[in-house]
């Protein structure tokens, strides 16, 4: 692994990160070595469907975006969408949100997450409402590929090719 200075999240980082993280550079007043230069909040902090989220989502079936109306004024949670907003660091602009798609992940985790897959699935696990075991099974079978869509963009750095890195070396 190579150290790196800071980090600019994002496919392609927002212009206005950008901005920011020049202007620091000039200006001398740089966080620490290895600080993620974007918001620690997740995305949905700063999402604006808010308003239309429950008090409490209780996801009984998984949509695919493709497959299924999403209307552009509701968390795509709320409506059975799966989305990594809960678990990925804001500062994107919303690109996707606006464009009617979920979240995908690529600005990362929030500081002080160590798994950015874990945290998803752990997220999404605690929005699942669903006692049945056959029906669990579904749900999950429902998701085509859980490892790909909740590491699209962290695979490298999660805990999972830390432990195979590990036997290797044995």
């Amino acid at each position: 692994m190579i150290d790196v200075d800071y980090y600019l999240p994002g496919c392609a980082p927002p212009p206005d990160l950008i901005m920011d993280a020049v202007t620091a550079i000039l200006s001398g007043e740089l966080p620490p070595k290895g600080s993620v230069l974007a918001p620690s909040k997740s995305l949905c902090d700063e999402c604006d469907r808010n308003d239309s989220k429950p008090d409490k989502i209780e996801i009984k079936e998984l949509k695919r975006p493709h497959l299924t109306f999403m209307d552009p004024e509701k968390c795509f949670l709320a409506e059975g969408v799966i989305c990594m907003g809960p678990a990925t660091r804001a500062g994107c602009g919303q690109r996707c949100i606006g464009a009617n798609m979920p979240c995908r992940g690529c600005f990362g985790p929030t500081d002080g997450v160590k798994d950015h897959g874990a945290k998803f699935l752990s997220a999404l696990a605690s929005l699942v409402d669903i006692n049945d075991p056959e029906e669990m099974e579904k749900l999950v079978d429902s998701i085509p590929d859980p490892s790909g869509l909740s590491y699209m963009y962290s695979l490298p750095t999660s805990l999972l090719t830390r432990k195979r890195l590990e036997k290797q070396k044995v």
